[in-house]
């Protein structure tokens, strides 16, 4: 059985706690945070846990076999590292660093100490994101054209890092999950409604080389919490609302048919408005599955599906959005 400490435990920080605690393929012994109040909290919730302070006390204590960081971005690299210099197993919640630099500092060292270096980009280990990836993979879909990605909520206004590095990250991985490769060019278009110089509403959009596309649009203050994709393919179409209770993936028989003219003439177009199938997805916390899927790659010295590069990837694309915003929206290339 592995023994674990989470370092962090603020706003995410209970529900990667409250995981850990729930796995029985583990042991949580430690939970640590700098802040009295969250420790006392923490305290009072799981009494049979060491509440720590010094996140060095979980790295220097020999019994621990992995460290879950949950802590804020510009944290991730430091604490990452030194887990890392002390042999243990890393869990880091996304994106795994501030810059695609550290990344890949965090990954030669990972690969010289024989460590699993996971990032937490939760949304991986959905269900629905999970079936839209075999739909993908059968090409049941055809070609795609174009994915179009919205999160938006109002709330969590944040004054020392933007939109793009909190909500970006989540439909970054998404569609490098589904799609497994790389933008060719993002361009971003985002404004500061609420701090000065803090991006709280943005529109990304995403060219690829086989001539896809793909939009992104993340806002802080919008009126209504809205977490919804759909996927528009040369077969079908697929529409994954993840804040529906029980129908977050719905398949189309939907489409634009072009018949050939039997004399000269124009092209007819036949809009194809067939079934819709609505499948059955196994009721997992994504969370959990992430956490599972930690300790199976660490008892099988498995790459994980969201390992170092993955997160390098991710953070380079943030880079490059970042980048384009600075510029007033000018396309970057990757």
């Amino acid at each position: 059985m592995l023994t674990v400490g989470v370092i962090g435990y603020g706003y995410w920080g209970p529900n990667v706690v409250r995981n850990w605690n729930q796995n029985r393929r583990v042991r949580l012994k430690y939970v640590c945070d700098i802040k009295e109040d969250r420790l006392s909290i923490a305290k009072r919730q799981y009494p049979n846990v060491i509440i720590e302070k010094d996140y060095h006390v979980l790295l220097n204590d020999t019994d621990i076999d992995a460290i879950s960081i949950v802590t804020p971005i510009e944290s991730h690299f430091k604490i990452a590292n030194d887990a890392l210099a002390k042999n243990k197993h890393v869990l880091v919640e996304k994106p795994l660093t501030a810059s695609s630099g550290e990344t890949r500092k965090l990954i030669n060292l990972a690969l010289k100490r024989h460590r699993v270096l996971m990032v937490g980009h939760t949304f991986l280990y959905s269900p629905a994101v999970l079936k839209i990836k075999q739909y993908i993979k059968e090409n049941q879909l055809g070609t795609i054209d174009f994915i179009q990605l919205t999160r938006i909520n109002l709330g969590r206004v944040k004054h020392d890092f933007n939109v793009i590095w909190d909500l970006a990250p989540h439909d970054f991985s998404i569609l490098h999950f589904w799609l497994e490769r790389m933008p060719e060019t993002i361009q971003v278009i985002g404004k500061a409604s609420t701090f000065e110089q803090v991006c709280d509403i943005a529109f990304i959009n995403l060219n690829y080389p086989d001539d896809g596309l793909a939009n992104i649009h993340l806002s802080w203050v919008a009126p209504i919490k809205l977490r919804q994709s759909y996927i528009v393919g040369k077969k079908q179409m697929v529409v994954y609302d993840d804040t529906h209770p029980t129908e977050k993936v719905k398949l189309y028989d939907s489409g634009i048919d072009i018949k050939e003219p039997e004399t000269f003439g124009e092209f007819q177009l036949s809009y194809r408005t067939g079934d819709i199938k609505i499948p059955r997805l196994d009721a997992v916390e994504p969370l959990y599955a992430e956490i599972d899927h930690f300790i199976d790659c660490i008892e099988a010295n498995a790459i994980p599906r969201t390992d170092g590069q993955h997160a390098l990837q991710i953070v380079r694309m943030i880079e490059a959005a970042q980048e384009s915003l600075q510029k007033g929206g000018v396309p970057v290339k990757l």
